[in-house]
């Protein structure tokens, strides 16, 4: 609890509250208290284009939800948090809009939970299953699989990373269909996970792109 955000201008820190904002906190630590109060705070990493650009601050707002009903770890775990430092970073130093990006960063998230999509699409395996993360050969499922459509598509964003973001060629369509699924295979391996309220403004922005 930061007790004093909006108290005066001159002290204010309610700036620093914004989505995928990294930040150093100095605490009142209790041990056997579930709330601490923050002494101080202060930017970790210089964030300076995120809370500007319009296709960034909306790509921040989903990817900061999913972040919030992702991550339950009270451990430190410095992997993950390398991770979402230096996509956070990529993100902001990013020239042009990327509208591939939040995608490529869900996939690659995936695999710091325990859950990244195994790429054996081929000829014999053309259908993805949600619910084993893995390529079958047959469609036997409309609500855990999705068709050969889409699962093309998943496997052409399996073989992406972020350097490789500029050169992809999916419309706005495309995304969607990839994205709504992609949260439907996060439902199906996060327990309560629940609705990701900023979905829908991630599309109505990115389908005028």
């Amino acid at each position: 609890m930061a007790k004093g955000v909006r108290k005066s201008r001159r002290n204010n820190r309610s700036n620093l509250f914004q989505p995928l904002f990294i930040l150093d906190f100095e605490i009142y630590y209790k041990e056997k208290s579930s709330m601490h109060l923050v002494k101080e705070v202060s930017r970790a990493v210089s964030i300076n284009t995120i809370p500007y650009d319009i296709t960034k601050s909306t790509q921040a707002i989903f990817m900061a939800e999913v972040l919030y009903r992702v991550l339950k770890e009270e451990e430190p775990n410095p992997v993950l948090a390398q991770f979402l430092i230096s996509s956070i970073s990529y993100l902001d130093a990013l020239e042009d809009p990327m509208p591939d990006f939040h995608i490529i960063f869900l996939f690659h998230l995936s695999r710091y939970l325990g859950f990244f999509p195994q790429n054996n699409f081929d000829v014999s395996n053309r259908f993805f299953d949600l619910v084993s993360g893995r390529f079958k050969p047959a469609f036997t499922d409309s609500e855990k699989q999705l068709d050969e459509e889409i699962s093309t598509l998943w496997s052409s964003y399996l073989e992406l990373d972020y350097k490789e973001i500029g050169r992809t060629k999916f419309n706005s369509e495309q995304r969607k269909k990839v994205l709504d699924q992609l949260v439907k295979y996060y439902r199906n391996q996060v327990e309560g996970l629940g609705e990701i309220r900023s979905l829908d403004v991630l599309h109505t922005f990115f389908h005028n792109l």
